[in-house]
């Protein structure tokens, strides 16, 4: 008998995974509240099906109904086996029409034959054809008191709604892999499978969640193993099932992470020579990156999806790149599945892609250098933080002086005094956007005639905008004191607004791109705003 079978659950403690639906349904037979119809939901072989057989049992143990049942009556018996007559599978895929329902319809009337209630177990029910569901819908709604409908599917959306609300709905989650892994670890040793903890994690990922396939996976690969000496190992995995696409894509998100364009390339050829479809190695590397991210916002949070070893190798590269860099990773990568599967060819996209991200330093666009300003940005405010205990205990002790103090003066007074007095070209330059926003936000008018100005120069406290049309200036003109203020709201500088009309304006285009990073918080302001 296969390990699945041999080893399915039965009782709700051996229910691995799925606490919230256990607890839940305990609580409900314990007080005697059992509804006339359930709808278990969630991916295949996260315990569905086990679920409803062992609800089965609990409803009609000779014992029961009983949160748990002993399993050594003759009704549960008989439902183990898959003889009890008052306990009925029905796979909706292959009866899925009217004329099946109807006949389900005539015999459900009749009373049990030997248990306390008959129970319908319909798997796949989302194959039921719409004839099919509002036929079964009239038994739903005025159900006979002997009767209790299971129903299980992998897509709930696809009923009628009208049967999802005359039925108690519990998800199934996928199984966490430290889950599966600790559960295949039990069945491997009971089983007497020599099996290393890479080998389960390997088989864990490869199931997605459904710990059905990844028993089905143990089994095959100890077949494949034989009599060989020694564990059961990754390589054998790999042997017995192929290359895993995730194992490339560990390799690539290095290469890329390391700024190796060549042994990206590399990684690539040998995934292609190996047999991986590099659409899913695409989504593998995807998935990678987000647990990087992820691992930089919250590790905490990867302890789910991820064996330990992973959750932690996760945590070690997230400090190496940043959160900027990262989220225009996964924009480059989803950018280019899209492109693969709208009909463009995968192992192009995704090698544009890769080399979009790692020569970055080539990348004129406006995302590539957005991402590098922000990258600089937390540099910056990494290098900042350290200062920060310094600065706030000099600012306390100026706060901490008396009143009397004569210096207090010179290190205080009102919030004007405060102010810088000037402000350069390259500031004024950096904070155009926000000043135009400030101004727009007032004066909706003013969108077009901001958005052709350009700031020319800074000069005594004065700051002259160049503008291609007279008319222009004159609108502008008549708001000089709105721009003035959004200055210094956003400056902290009071500074005057000169016009000056230039027709070349309109022909200027972005500067050349600075080398020094110190500047590039500047051009790319400019690039933007010309843009």
């Amino acid at each position: 008998m296969s390990l699945y079978r041999t080893w399915r659950p039965k009782t709700f403690e051996e229910l691995v995974g799925q606490d919230a639906v256990v607890r839940t349904l305990t609580s409900a037979i314990a007080a005697g509240k059992l509804a006339h119809a359930y709808l278990f939901s969630g991916p295949r072989g996260s315990g569905k099906t086990s679920a409803a057989k062992i609800l089965a049992r609990c409803i009609n143990c000779v014992k029961g109904p009983a949160p748990a049942p002993d399993n050594a009556c003759e009704n549960c018996r008989a439902i183990i086996d898959g003889t009890a007559l008052d306990v009925l599978e029905i796979d909706a895929a292959s009866n899925r029409g009217i004329d099946e329902i109807r006949a389900l319809r005539d015999a459900v009337k009749f009373a049990p034959a030997s248990m306390r209630m008959k129970i319908y177990i319909i798997d796949e029910a989302h194959m039921l054809t719409k004839e099919g569901a509002n036929a079964f819908l009239r038994t739903l709604e005025e159900p006979p008191p002997h009767a209790v409908f299971i129903l299980a599917t992998t897509e709930p959306e696809r009923l009628p709604v009208t049967i999802l609300s005359r039925c108690q709905r519990y998800a199934f989650r996928r199984i966490a892999i430290p889950v599966m892994i600790e559960r295949m670890r039990v069945i491997a040793k009971a089983e007497k499978i020599p099996i290393a903890d890479a080998a389960l994690s390997a088989i864990a990922y490869r199931a997605d969640g459904g710990l059905r396939d990844a028993l089905t996976m143990l089994e095959q690969v100890a077949a494949y193993a034989g009599a060989t000496a020694g564990a059961i190992d990754a390589h054998t995995i790999d042997l017995a099932f192929g290359t895993a696409a995730r194992e490339h894509a560990a390799e690539l998100l290095d290469a890329i992470l390391e700024r190796d364009p060549a042994g990206a390339m590399r990684v690539i050829e040998e995934a292609a020579d190996a047999g991986v479809d590099l659409s899913v190695l695409t989504r593998s590397l995807i998935a990678e990156v987000r647990n990087v991210l992820v691992a930089r916002i919250d590790p905490q949070l990867l302890a789910r999806d991820l064996a330990p070893e992973d959750a932690q190798r996760a945590s070690e590269r997230a400090p190496r790149v940043s959160q900027a860099t990262l989220v225009r990773a996964l924009r480059l990568l989803s950018d280019a599945l899209n492109l693969a599967r709208g009909g463009g060819n995968a192992r192009l996209e995704l090698e544009t892609a890769l080399l979009r991200f790692v020569l970055v330093q080539e990348d004129n666009t406006l995302e590539a250098l957005t991402a590098r300003v922000a990258t600089l940005e937390e540099q910056r405010a990494a290098s900042a933080g350290k200062g920060e205990a310094a600065r706030v205990t000099v600012s306390e002790a100026r706060s901490a002086k008396p009143e009397g103090n004569p210096a207090a003066p010179a290190h205080g007074g009102d919030a004007a005094t405060q102010k810088s007095s000037t402000a350069s070209l390259q500031k004024v330059r950096a904070a155009w956007q926000s000043i135009r926003a400030k101004v727009e936000g007032e004066r909706q008018s003013l969108r077009a005639p901001l958005s052709r100005a350009v700031v020319e120069s800074v000069e005594n406290n004065a700051v002259t905008l160049g503008l291609p049309e007279p008319w222009l200036a004159d609108t502008l003109r008549d708001y000089a004191a709105l721009i003035e203020r959004a200055i210094e709201d956003v400056l902290g500088v009071v500074m005057r607004v000169k016009l000056r009309v230039d027709g070349s304006v309109r022909a200027k285009t972005a500067p050349a791109e600075p080398e020094d990073p110190d500047e590039l918080f500047n051009y790319a302001s400019e690039l933007m705003r010309d843009r």
